[in-house]
């Protein structure tokens, strides 16, 4: 097993190891990956990536792999600047020879070298800029010369003033001698100078992809690539690609003119020029990234001829394209469109060196540009000689490479239509020239599964279909950048009969368990397990459904960011899961920690006594309890919070003004404190658990022992914010209360925090007068108290620590309250509250004393603690912060707490209340006894009852 990554690309790696895509590659050949397994024997994979394109000749071609060691072996001089290149010479000798023979009549094209495609972009970006500004240099110099002739003239008397000034902005009245119109001249010359101040403009197509570096991904169309980035680069209009009227329509809007003067028939005029600022339109014949979109004849026609009238260079971008991979060397010669640069780069390396090209018109071309742009390791010894020798093999037999690949091409684009033809609801297009080939499927953003319906909302449904292609039948594919529904083949000349039957088979699968959706055999190799769980893709397609009629909306809108999952939720949450067991489920559930976020569930309707309503909808996440857990110990709550910020904000996009947080999700999120979502309430149900825990227990107390007075309360997990609520509140009627912490850093402040509390209110209560119970009774004979009521102590001064104190002083132990880090104190306690954050047991048979009642609160989800509560008859086990709803179930299938559907937890419960009652904040500040009462009776005026057992 390899080692986690730590540096190189770690959330990358990391994301694709979601995906059991995170393979270490040992050995490559042709169109064959290889890893090794367990065992250390090779295992062969189909490689369809093809090094995103770069890869024409396949890897490792013999002849290319021999040339370079040869050159390696003979010393042949890799960096040598600033002397003489004559095979990057020839490189670009053969490249204008192959430009000669697909466009003929093509005038001669310098070359420029880069090491990437991005940076040849750059490159061709940076000269149609320096050619722009030598362009608009050269204008300014003819005007001024312009100028300086019609004022001469005029001065010697053989050319009239001109008499109309209306060109000019503002009110400029015509001239009538030589002083004046100097004067005229020199507003021309401001007027001019204001406009050469003009942002240069670029056009790209939608779609577009041209590298991910400052300047070319402001050519970039997918704002994921852009956007962050927009203010480093040229800013870039993007144009519909195959509408040249659209085209037309933003040149004309992007026009600029300057001012000019000439003398014609004996009299001056002011004339506009066409001032340069269109620096360049930047295309690919066929858009890779963007979905594998070919452009059409019509439109490169058309664009060549708006160009070519606005004198705007087309920059053809063939570094996918090119190289012969669709069929010629030059794609952009299928659609007739000669461009005035060209860049080139992926397989001119030959799958070994790593460089790229940009050709430039030679009319066009501005010499001085090498003596401004350089490059350490571009034209190189070594990538040069390479990319010559690449050339060769592909010109080679007349070019059979280039009609392999339309061959080849053709062959599998016959098969995926046979493909797209037998599964249409699952096929959406099939599209590629060549070797260059997209697959796209149907949208998946509302299918019956979740599983498959989670992916293709987040973006990811190729990958997890690449995920599949790749452990289940051996074969690597890719997504294009912008286009989530596709997958991308481009394998090498080399691919065989046989791999494309791999190929097909592998599809074949993968249009079946859409069709089906059955998302079990999709993931069921990412669960660790060997054999598939049953043999065939079972069917999973629900019955259809009667329509239903729209009904009027709700008055409120509530999210609940779900449950950590278990084993049973994810199999009734996805039923195609059945077949997994709870080790392989919960695998699947830990490899795909970087995907935390399953899909909406709802929304479902809720309405209330009163008679206002709320549609509720769930937003679960992807995550165990044994995950939050290790959030919470290692100090990482954090990194959930932020995906838990992520699922609000999406609620209040859908219209959520309140938010209820899952057990354990309000642990480890600071019970929504930490959550600052403007115009949404968030809270973890706190409030009504803390309430319905203790009228749950109390209610099994008074059956058992006649009521909670004088009895000893345990709460495990007492430095919580529940537990230390529990205890507080619970100290008004025990005589005892214990309180159980971690152990962990930081427990033993946080128990003695809640001490502190129950002695305060304590106090508070006595202070007060009146009746007294629980552990204010006790403590109202101690001489410390009497003390303080004799100098009429305020009740809200600062007691409870001076109280525990005290007590420490005065008594061997504490009579009142039992602060500990172990379970031993809790052998004595009647009741055990267990609040605590394990996601399994922590009580066991010896910590109970006999005829116990156990109020399991553990913030995981309930039921904990049922296992050790089912090892004894005498125990009496209460799933406390359970709430019942009168007018039934109104939870998503796999999203509820218990077998019955009529029931919710406390987070659901206050969510829905708060909505119903109009919002507001739940509150920073402790749980108090006045709160929990005020949410307990706002529940059930809406219809929510404790659940008592």
């Amino acid at each position: 097993m390899n080692a986690p990554i730590r540096y190189a690309e770690a959330l990358l790696t990391g994301l694709l190891g979601t995906f059991g895509l995170d393979i270490e590659y040992v050995r490559a050949d042709k169109n064959t990956l290889y890893y090794l397994d367990e065992t250390g024997t090779e295992v062969p994979v189909l490689d369809l990536v093809g090094g995103w394109g770069s890869l024409m000749l396949g890897h490792n071609h013999p002849e290319i792999v021999a040339y370079a060691k040869e050159l390696l072996d003979t010393g042949w001089p890799v960096h040598s600047q600033h002397s003489s290149h004559p095979v990057a010479d020839r490189v670009g000798a053969v490249l204008n020879d192959i430009l000669g023979r697909e466009f003929p009549g093509a005038e001669p094209y310098p070359i420029i070298f880069a090491n990437t495609g991005a940076e040849a972009v750059e490159a061709a970006v940076k000269h149609c800029e320096f050619d722009r500004v030598l362009r608009m240099k050269s204008l300014f110099e003819q005007i001024e010369w312009n100028a300086d002739v019609a004022l001469n003239a005029v001065r010697d008397g053989v050319a009239a003033l001109p008499d109309d000034t209306s060109l000019l902005p503002g009110d400029v009245p015509a001239p009538t001698g030589p002083e004046e119109f100097a004067a005229l001249l020199g507003a021309v010359a401001a007027h001019n100078v204001a406009r050469a101040g003009t942002t240069p403009v670029f056009f790209a197509l939608e779609r577009a992809f041209h590298g991910k570096l400052v300047g070319s991904t402001q050519f970039t169309y997918n704002p994921l690539f852009r956007a962050a980035f927009a203010s480093l680069g040229s800013t870039v209009t993007f144009v519909p690609p195959n509408d040249a009227g659209a085209f037309e329509k933003i040149v004309s809007e992007q026009r600029v003119t300057v001012l000019d003067v000439e003398v014609v028939e004996g009299r001056v005029t002011l004339v506009e020029r066409a001032f340069p600022v269109i620096a360049g339109l930047i295309v690919e014949p066929i858009q890779g990234e963007g979905g594998i979109h070919e452009l059409t004849v019509e439109f490169a026609t058309r664009i060549r001829r708006i160009c070519d009238e606005i004198e705007c260079p087309i920059v053809v971008d063939e570094i996918q394209t090119g190289m012969g991979r669709t069929g010629k060397f030059f794609a952009s010669a299928h659609i007739g469109l000669l461009g005035d640069y060209y860049v080139l780069g992926k397989s001119l390396g030959g799958g070994i060196g790593k460089t790229s090209v940009m050709l430039v018109r030679q009319s066009r071309y501005r010499p001085e540009f090498e003596l401004v742009h350089s490059s350490t390791f571009a034209k190189d010894g070594f990538s040069t000689a390479i990319a010559l020798r690449t050339l060769e093999l592909l010109e080679a037999e007349d070019g059979a490479a280039y009609d392999r690949a339309a061959e080849r091409g053709d062959r599998i684009l016959g098969m995926l239509r046979e493909l797209a033809e037998e599964f249409s609801d699952v096929v959406a297009d099939v599209r590629g020239r060549g070797l260059l080939i997209g697959l796209d499927f149907a949208d998946q953003s509302n299918a019956s599964s979740p599983i498959i319906r989670e992916k293709a909302r987040a973006g990811l449904l190729v990958f997890q279909l690449g995920s599949y292609l790749q452990t289940a039948h051996h074969i690597r594919t890719g997504p294009t950048a912008s286009v989530p529904t596709m997958l991308r083949i481009e394998p090498s000349i080399e691919i065989s009969d046989e791999e494309i039957e791999q190929l097909r088979t592998g599809l074949t699968q993968v249009c079946r368990i859409l069709r089906h959706q059955d998302a079990m055999t999709l993931i069921h190799p990412l669960t660790g397990a060997g054999a598939s769980a049953r043999p065939e893709i079972a069917d999973f397609r629900p019955a259809a459904a009667e329509a239903s009629a729209p009904t009027e909306p709700a008055d409120h809108r509530v999210g609940l960011v779900g449950y950590p999952l278990t084993p049973d939720a994810l199999r009734e949450f996805d039923p195609s899961l059945a077949d997994l067991d709870d080790a392989r489920l919960l695998a699947y559930a830990r490899r795909s920690e970087l995907l935390k976020d399953l899909p909406a569930s709802g929304p479902v309707r809720f309405t209330s006594p009163q008679g206002t309503s709320v549609d509720l909808t769930v937003y679960p996440l992807l995550v165990t309890q044994q995950q939050l857990r290790e959030y919470q110990v290692s100090g990482q709550t954090f990194l959930i919070g932020l995906d838990l910020d992520r699922r609000v904000r999406g609620a209040k996009a859908d219209g959520c003004d309140t938010v209820g947080l899952g057990f354990g999700l309000g642990a480890v999120g600071g019970h929504g404190r930490a959550l600052r979502v403007p115009g949404v309430t968030v809270t973890a149900g706190s409030a009504l658990a803390v309430g319905s825990a203790l009228a749950a227990v109390r209610h099994a107390a008074t059956e058992r022992f006649g009521g909670l007075d004088g009895l000893t309360v345990a709460v495990v997990g007492a430095g919580g914010r529940i537990g230390s609520a529990i205890a507080a509140i619970g100290a008004r009627e025990a005589a005892r209360i214990v309180l159980v912490g971690s152990g962990r850093p930081g427990s033993a402040e946080r128990l003695q925090a809640t001490e502190h509390r129950i002695y305060q209110e304590s106090w508070a209560r006595i202070a007060a007068g009146g009746e007294l119970t629980g552990i204010a009774a006790a403590l109202f004979a101690e001489p410390l108290i009497a003390g303080w009521l004799a100098e009429g102590r305020a009740g809200d001064e600062p007691s409870g620590q001076a109280i525990a104190a005290y007590l420490a002083d005065s008594r061997e132990s504490d009579p009142f309250v039992v602060v500990a880090d172990d379970l031993l104190p809790v052998r004595n306690a009647h009741v055990v509250f267990t609040a605590h954050s394990s996601p399994v047991s922590v009580l066991d048979e010896k910590h109970l004393t006999d005829g116990a009642i156990i109020g399991d609160l553990s913030f995981f989800g309930t039921g904990a603690e049922s296992t050790v509560a089912a090892s004894r008859d005498d125990l009496l086990y209460v799933r406390a912060g359970v709430l019942s709803v009168s007018t039934g179930g109104i939870l998503p299938p796999g999203l509820s707490v218990s077998p019955s559907a009529d029931e919710l937890p406390a987070g659901a419960a206050e969510a829905i209340t708060l909505a119903l009652s109009g919002g507001g904040s739940t509150g920073d500040g402790a749980i108090t006894r006045e709160r929990v009462d005020a949410i307990v009776e706002l529940a059930k005026l809406h219809g929510f009852e404790t659940v008592l057992r």
